[in-house]
């Protein structure tokens, strides 16, 4: 029954197919080559996005067997759910001695719609951590009533597949010592105990080395803000105000906002806090505390960013869940035998699944819609070109879905490794390939393609690398072609490396002018059409900045054109100085030619 709660209720999720990191982990994985499979997926000084090897292998193998199948991730997805609903049952059950406990708990475990977005997104990994935390927790029960080896090992064999399916089964040893101390309360030796946390301990150790050492470690809680704080609390609070009202129409794909409630669940969360605390006091109930332990220690490594993911409440809510169940135990011990109650309660169950699997369905309806936008750039470049040259690199500028974990994916997924997708952020490398395009959108947002000019021999002047009067280098340039078309943009890509931080943000200006000096075409505004402004750069960082300067029809055909560049300050006109290695000035602009407008297709 639990299971088939489970798949129905997830039943809608299959519309929403692949969505931002689901394509860089399928596009990850087709691209590992089978003879360096163990070192791209288990050397943490190969990961780029985390080190959790454990979904690398999963996605690894499904990508062997299911290919670009969508929906057959998704039900994997779902099979994971219905595991822990199933291994919440058995431990509620285990612990407490009462099937009702187990049943009631893992009944509502399956019907909260608040973390839908861990369930119905195929690339989080909340779902397959669960499966082996919630493992290691029954087993650890199972050990302490039988005290026997066999099992121990299987408890650090479940506890090492947590830690390499998420970091945050690094909070399983608190929750070992709170069901042993706490809970079980057997008497026990301190050697005795010291020798049964040791290994744990040392698997702990171990992997928090690993993680340490792993460059992606610091890069994404870098990226993401991460960082201890006061602010935790804040987050806390509203991490609170998600679990006391788990039920509704929640986000399939979290938006990472920062706040979540309004005045009355806040108001709700503030009494249900007072009303648990009240019980705990009272009845001096060591499950109450060790559940509000465990939501705690579950919470604390995602509360210093700066945001709220709805998805990680997945472990957390889990006493929720026991917390109601003990309730309706309560309730079923003294008056189950009641008629009356036990219809009303039927009613009940039936009315949360009812609304649950309507709720769902309108999350769903409106992540698959979001999805589906995402992926029109890719539709239209896939209805234009059946097949691309092999070894081609697509450069977009301006996206309006992201490349990596995005149209990297979709094209990887459409047309196999021939295709490398790169966007205005990185390093182009147009030459580097057989083939190369470089598309931009127009004001409709729709991609148009521009072929790279694969033999165009242009120079700068001056040479690069060259700094300016700021602390400001231009170390490289690359531009789509030489010959360009009337009516047809040029690309022009410039790599900049800003020597130190810069106080004020400056202007690019592109002329393109004919043999006579006159400008025919320009372009002027901050790096990235405004998105990147050089006061923003992170110094010794390289920053790519890509102009697409619009060229008229009615520009005459003809050689002797040329681009002129450089930067000025916006409030003042006045161009920023190029100067050279001893700091003398030795122009105000760069050129690039030769450049020569060819008659555009009529």
């Amino acid at each position: 029954m639990l299971c088939v709660v489970v798949f129905v209720s997830y039943q809608p999720s299959f519309r929403i197919g692949f969505y931002l990191d689901d394509y860089y982990n399928i596009e990850r994985a087709g691209r590992i080559e089978w003879a360096d499979a163990l070192r791209q997926i288990f050397d943490p000084r190969a990961q780029t996005l985390w080190y959790r090897p454990l979904q690398g292998l999963q996605f690894f193998i499904e990508y062997q067997i299911l290919g670009g199948n969508s929906n057959a991730y998704h039900l994997v997805s779902n099979a994971y759910h219905a595991i822990n609903v199933l291994l919440l049952y058995a431990i509620a059950w285990r612990v407490s001695k009462k099937w009702l406990v187990g049943f009631a708990a893992s009944l509502f475990y399956a019907t909260f719609g608040v973390y839908i977005s861990g369930v119905a997104w195929i690339g989080i990994v909340e779902p397959l951590l669960g499966v082996f935390y919630l493992l290691s927790i029954l087993l650890w029960w199972l050990y302490l009533e039988n005290n026997r080896a066999q099992i121990y090992w299987l408890v650090i064999i479940a506890f090492v597949l947590a830690l390499m399916a998420k970091q945050t089964a690094l909070t399983l040893p608190v929750i070992f010592f709170l069901m042993d101390r706490l809970l079980m309360r057997q008497a026990i030796s301190l050697t005795d105990l010291v020798r049964r946390y040791v290994p744990v301990g040392v698997v702990a150790s171990l992997f928090a080395a690993l993680q340490y050492i792993a460059p992606s470690t610091a890069v994404f809680t870098g990226t993401f803000g991460w960082k201890l704080g006061m602010s935790m609390l804040s987050i806390l609070w509203e991490y609170m105000t998600l679990l006391f009202v788990p039920w509704g129409v929640f986000p399939s794909i979290d938006l990472n906002p920062p706040t979540v409630g309004n005045i009355l669940t806040y108001a709700w969360s503030a009494l249900a806090l007072i009303l648990l605390g009240v019980t705990i006091w009272r009845t001096k109930s060591r499950l109450l505390i060790v559940l509000g332990i465990f939501t705690l220690i579950t919470l604390i490594p995602v509360l210093p960013f700066p945001f709220l993911e709805h998805r990680y409440v997945y472990l957390p809510i889990i006493s929720v869940a026991i917390v109601l169940s003990l309730l309706f135990n309560r309730l079923y011990e003294r008056w189950g035998h009641r008629t009356v109650v036990m219809v009303g309660t039927s009613l009940v169950f039936v009315i949360i699944l009812i609304v649950n699997g309507w709720a769902l369905n309108e999350s769903v309806t409106e992540a698959a819609d979001w999805a589906r936008t995402l992926r029109v750039p890719y539709r239209d470049i896939e209805r234009q070109n059946a097949t691309f040259p092999k070894d081609t690199l697509l450069y977009f500028i301006d996206p309006i879905t992201p490349t990596e974990g995005g149209l990297s994916g979709m094209f990887f997924l459409r047309y196999g490794k021939d295709i490398t997708v790169r966007n205005w952020t990185q390093f182009a490398g147009l030459r580097e390939h057989n083939a190369a395009y470089v598309y931009y959108f127009d004001d409709q947002r729709r991609p148009q393609k521009i072929d790279v000019e694969k033999n165009a021999n242009t120079h700068i002047t001056p040479d690069l690398p060259k700094g300016f009067q700021i602390p400001l280098r231009l170390e490289g340039y690359e531009v789509a072609g030489s010959s360009i078309k009337r009516g047809t943009p040029i690309v022009l890509i410039l790599y900049w490396r800003a020597q130190s931080k810069i106080d004020r943000n400056y202007t690019t200006f592109v002329h393109l002018v004919d043999r006579a000096g006159k400008i025919v075409a320009q372009s002027e505004s901050e790096p990235r059409k405004g998105q990147a402004s050089v006061s923003k750069w992170v110094p010794q960082l390289p920053m790519t900045d890509v102009i697409v300067l619009s060229v008229d029809a009615t520009v005459p055909v003809g050689n002797g054109y040329k681009l002129e560049f450089g930067l000025y300050e916006p409030e003042t006109q006045q161009r920023i100085p190029i100067t050279d290695s001893t700091g003398q000035t030795i122009d105000d602009k760069f050129s690039i030619e030769p450049m020569q407008i060819v008659q555009g297709a009529k």
